[in-house]
Parts: structure tokens; C-alpha cells; sequence
């Protein structure tokens, strides 16, 4: 697949594929720089809330800036489609008034700008790519429906844990293993930590919520909540385990929390403890598959004695591996990963005593974190899913450590929260 990328992005030379950017941070400035070097792509629409950003991003490139163009409206945005070579803009509505793209980025973790730029080009019937995890997870499957719906694309990224997952699980099914729990290595997490507590370890290119939400385990959550609705994978508990082992340990480990060989169907999970050389960023799967000639082999082949046997990647390159999705989405009409379906949801849990009347702060903040869960045990117990928890004003008191219901809050009415309740009519798997 990677040598037809390659071939169809060079005979693209001239005609580049034009690529809008939403999101100019770290990832966003990142892929806007790789887009540059390749060619056949071109990076033509940079969108950020800081739209000085977007043009620090193209300064650095080497672009004149007179090929930039800053706009604040349609007008503004229609001339300078036919007088500028690169355009920069701050409002995310301006994606549905864009004429010559095709394909958008989404890459900034915020829920309500995902949701936007997804239905622009749903509307356009452009393909959609997004490193938009938390967006994927509280409404990715009716917006992935409604993509299908309107003859466009919905796809999730390369580059970021899931979606390494997504390419080993396809390569070793082909293979004929059987993946049984599918998870990554993570290297820290306190479930009350707060944008206060990470601030010391917040690199300059990132911001406190967004680390926070790593750092408390909702992000790790949200990964494998977006990797089982993709697969149809559930989790094994409330949380799921997250044990601390090593890579020589790691089948081991599981199989002694859980018995590999009762388990039916595949799960996620995730682990703590692997460390070495790239390994902290690491994905595993650890996979089955019976017969002497394929347990002689393997183990010949240093895989150990099976029929369970570990696959490991020690690294996801953000960005950098990005390039993929957008080039099989544009020139292919293939989209890398997306929900199929409500096996695993992220519920919200209260990470500290909290008032009626006290309006939650959502992913990443103070009030709450995430955990996976069974989307049929999440449903069944009413309770409120976190990418919706920056919506909602406690209507009575929410012990610490319990789960916030649906009964316990208000929610906003806005775009979200309707594509929520559209797809919670869609069953449970």
C-alpha cells in the first residue's frame, strides 16, 4: 500500500492534494510541515483560534508572507482563494465556505471545533481525517453514519495509539492470529491529578487540560474506547485493569488476571511498567492461534512456545505517521479506522466532591475524569459520557470517585449534545 502512496502521490506533483488544517499546535503545525515537504500534498488552509500561529507555521516553512492570507469572513476568504497561495483564519465556520480543498484535518482535541469542521465536510463530501480521539469517542459513530449517509468519508488518523493498533490487528489477522486483547503502555497515572498539579510538566507546546487529561487516565481511556468501536472489542472491567509488568512478562501477567484461554472475543486494556528504548510509547496485542506447525515455528522464530503470542510496536509518531491516512482518504476513497458500533463508551466519574449548581469543567480539568466502560453497562446505569461533561451543571451532589448520571445534571442544548442523544438511539452492542 505504501509503495501505490508513494507512486500516486508523485504523479499529484503538479496538482497537488490540498489539505485545510484544523488546529496549528504541535500536531497540526507538525503535519503542515510534512504536507510542505511531500510532494503531491500541500497544506493550503491553516486554522487555529490563534491565527498568528498559523502564520508563524508557514514563515517557518519558508513561505513568503505575501503568499499568506489572514481572513476574518466570507468575502475576505473569497478573494483570497483566487489571490493567495496559503490562507489562515481563526473561525472554524469558514470551513464550510472553503471552494477549492480536498480534504480536511481535524488535530485539536476540542469536542466542539471536531464536531464543526466534521460536518463541513460532511456537507462538502470531502473526506474527514481526525486525531480527535475525544471527539471520536462521545459522538464519532453518528458522525461516521452521517459521512456514509452524505457519500463522504469519516476516518480516524494514523499516528496516534488506536490507530497503530488498527494497522497490527488488520496485518495479523490476515496472518491468522486471533487478537485477544489489544491495549498500550503507559508510563503514569493519578486519577484526581488537575491542571494545577501537571503545570511543572506541561511542555510549552501543549496545554495544562490537555496533559491533564493524560495524566489522569481519561485520554488512555478514550484510546481504547475509539479502538473498540472500531474492532467491536470490549473492556475487560470498569477501568480496565492497567497492570504494571514488563514486556517479557506481559502475556504472563494477563493471563493470570484473567485466563486468556476462558476469554471469548477481544478486549483492551492498557499496562504500566514497560520500559527501555522507545518501549513507554509502546502497543501490544497479544494474540492466539492453534497448531504444532504454526507453535514450532513461532517459536523458531522467537515468539515464544504460544498458542498465545505478543506483538509488540515500541512507538506511534503522531504527525509523521498521519500522512497515511490522509493520502488512502484522498487519492483511495479508503478510510484507515472508524466506529462501527457502541461496544465501549468513557464515563464520567467525579474526581472530587461536587455541589448542585457547580458547572463541571470537562476533560482534562478539575471536576471529573474518564474511565472505559461497557457501552451496554453505561447505558443501562444512565451515566453521562465525559466527552459531554463540559456541558453540564450538577443539579444535586456528586460523591467523589462515583459516576455522574445523566440524573445528576443539566446538559446544554447545543450541537453535541443532540448528535449524543441521535446516537444513543442506535443499539448497544
Amino acid at each position: 500500500m505504501y509503495e501505490l502512496i508513494t507512486k500516486a502521490l508523485k504523479e499529484r506533483k503538479n496538482n497537488p492534494v490540498k489539505v485545510a488544517i484544523v488546529g496549528s499546535g504541535w500536531f497540526g503545525g507538525g503535519l503542515a510541515r510534512e504536507l510542505y515537504r511531500i510532494d503531491g500534498t500541500s497544506p493550503v488552509v491553516l486554522m487555529d483560534k490563534l491565527p498568528e500561529r498559523c502564520v508563524n507555521t508557514y514563515l517557518e516553512m519558508g513561505i513568503k508572507k505575501g503568499d499568506i492570507a489572514v481572513v476574518k469572513n466570507p468575502a475576505e476568504l473569497k478573494r483570497a482563494e483566487k489571490e493567495a497561495k496559503y490562507i489562515v483564519f481563526s473561525q472554524v465556520d469558514l470551513l464550510n465556505e472553503l471552494k477549492d480543498i480536498d480534504i480536511i484535518f481535524e488535530a485539536t482535541g476540542d469536542v466542539p471545533v471536531g464536531v464543526k469542521a466534521a460536518l463541513a465536510s460532511i456537507e462538502k463530501k470531502i473526506p474527514f481525517v481526525s486525531a480527535n480521539f475525544e471527539m471520536d469517542a462521545v459522538v464519532g459513530l453518528r458522525l461516521a453514519n452521517l459521512a456514509k449517509e452524505k457519500g463522504s468519508l469519516y476516518c480516524n488518523a494514523d499516528g496516534d495509539q488506536p490507530s497503530c493498533l488498527s494497522r497490527m490487528i488488520n496485518e495479523i489477522s490476515l496472518w491468522g492470529f486471533e487478537p485477544k486483547i489489544a491495549g498500550n503502555c503507559k508510563a503514569f497515572m493519578d486519577l484526581h491529578q488537575n491542571p494545577t498539579g501537571v503545570k511543572p510538566y506541561v511542555p510549552s507546546h501543549q496545554d495544562n487540560h490537555m496533559v491533564c487529561g493524560m495524566a489522569d487516565g481519561t485520554k488512555q481511556s478514550i484510546e481504547m474506547a475509539v479502538l473498540g468501536n472500531a474492532f467491536g472489542y470490549y473492556t475487560l472491567k470498569r477501568g480496565m485493569y492497567g497492570p504494571t509488568t514488563t514486556k517479557l512478562d506481559l502475556i504472563k501477567t494477563f493471563d493470570d488476571l484473567v485466563g486468556l484461554k476462558s476469554l471469548k472475543g477481544t478486549y483492551v486494556d492498557f499496562v504500566f511498567g514497560i520500559k527501555g528504548i522507545d518501549q513507554g510509547a509502546g502497543v501490544f496485542i497479544i494474540a492466539h492461534r492453534e497448531g504444532q506447525h504454526v507453535a514450532d515455528d513461532m517459536k523458531f522464530l522467537k515468539k515464544g512456545d504460544g498458542p498465545f503470542y505478543l506483538f509488540f510496536r515500541d512507538h506511534h509518531l503522531c504527525y509523521f505517521e498521519a500522512i497515511s491516512s490522509i493520502a488512502e482518504t484522498a487519492l483511495f476513497g479508503i478510510s484507515t479506522f472508524f466506529p462501527k458500533g457502541r461496544f465501549v463508551d468513557v464515563i464520567t466519574v467525579a474526581k472530587r466532591d461536587i455541589e448542585p449548581g457547580k458547572k463541571l469543567d470537562g476533560i482534562g480539568g478539575y471536576d471529573c475524569y474518564g474511565l472505559a466502560e461497557r457501552a451496554a453497562v453505561a447505558s443501562r446505569e444512565d451515566i453521562l459520557p465525559i466527552g459531554l461533561a463540559g456541558f453540564a451543571t450538577a443539579t444535586k451532589k456528586i460523591a467523589k470517585d462515583s459516576p455522574v448520571t445523566y440524573g445528576s445534571v443539566e446538559l446544554e442544548d447545543n450541537q453535541i449534545v443532540r448528535l449524543r442523544k441521535e446516537q444513543d438511539q442506535l443499539p448497544v452492542c
